[in-house]
C-alpha cells in the first residue's frame, strides 16, 4: 500500500467497458431516488457521461453508482470508467467509496448566484431537468434565501421564476378581492371561516388550497449571511 502522502498518479487511465460487467458495491450506503436518476439521465443525454465512474479490478463500482444506473435506464451498452488495481474490500476502495459520497458535502454554494444562473437558463427556454432543480425547487430556494423586501411570499417567488400563479383550466373562475384596510381583510377571512394561517401577508389565495411545498429543497440559512447576499 502506498505511503499516506504519496501521490499514486495525477490521472487514472480511461477505458470503456460493458455496463453488464459493472456491479454495485455491497457496502454502498447511498441510494439514488427516481428524481435524481431522471436528472442524471437528462444530463447524460445532453452532455454525455462526463462524471467519473471508478471501479475495483473486478468491476465493482466505487464511485458513480447513480451515473451507472442512469446509463442502464437509458439503454446504453458501454460506458467510460477508471479502474483501480485493487479489490472492492481493500481499505483504499472503501475510502474511495466514502470520499466520492461525502467530500461534496463540504462545498458551499452562493444560493443567490445559483438562483440567478437558473433563472437565466429559464429565460433562454432551457429546461431545468438535468440541473438537479425544477421550477418549484427554484421558487422555494429563492423564497428561503432572500429577504422579504425582495421576495414577499412564495407566490412572488413563483412569479419571479416565471411560473403561472394558478392554472385555472377551462370552465373555471377567478375572483380578485380588494380591501380598504387590514381590518377588512382579516374580517373577510373570519367570515369565510378560513384558517388564520391564510390571513397573513400573502397577496393571493388559492381555492381549493394548493400546497406549494418542496421540503427537499428547503434549507435553513444564517440570517446575517442572507442579509449580506
Amino acid at each position: 500500500m502506498p505511503e499516506q502522502n504519496t501521490i499514486v498518479s495525477p490521472t487514472l487511465p480511461l477505458e470503456e467497458v460493458a455496463l453488464s460487467e459493472l456491479k454495485p458495491h455491497p457496502r454502498n450506503y447511498r441510494t439514488h431516488p427516481d428524481d435524481e436518476i431522471e436528472h442524471l439521465k437528462a444530463s447524460i443525454k445532453e452532455h454525455g457521461v462526463y462524471r467519473n465512474v471508478v471501479i475495483a479490478h473486478d468491476g465493482t463500482i466505487l464511485a458513480g453508482h447513480g451515473v451507472v444506473e442512469a446509463a442502464r435506464q437509458l439503454g446504453l451498452e458501454r460506458i467510460p470508467i477508471h479502474r483501480k488495481d485493487y479489490g472492492p474490500d481493500d481499505p483504499r476502495a472503501l475510502k474511495l467509496l466514502a470520499a466520492d459520497n461525502e467530500i461534496a458535502h463540504l462545498a458551499m454554494s452562493d444560493d443567490r448566484a445559483l438562483t440567478e444562473l437558473l433563472r437565466e437558463l429559464k429565460d433562454n427556454d432551457i429546461d431545468l431537468l438535468g440541473t438537479g432543480y425544477d421550477d418549484m425547487m427554484l421558487a422555494n430556494l429563492l423564497f428561503v434565501t432572500r429577504p422579504a423586501s425582495e421576495i414577499a411570499d412564495l407566490d412572488a417567488a413563483a412569479q419571479w421564476v416565471g411560473m403561472p400563479e394558478y392554472d385555472l383550466g377551462p370552465g373555471q373562475l377567478q375572483v380578485t378581492v380588494h380591501f380598504v384596510n387590514e381590518e377588512d381583510r382579516l374580517e373577510f377571512f373570519r367570515r369565510l371561516d378560513l384558517d388564520t394561517k391564510t390571513a397573513d401577508t400573502r397577496k393571493s389565495l388559492w381555492w381549493p388550497e394548493r400546497v406549494l411545498d418542496d421540503s427537499a429543497s428547503i434549507r435553513f440559512t444564517d440570517r446575517e449571511r442572507v442579509s449580506k447576499l
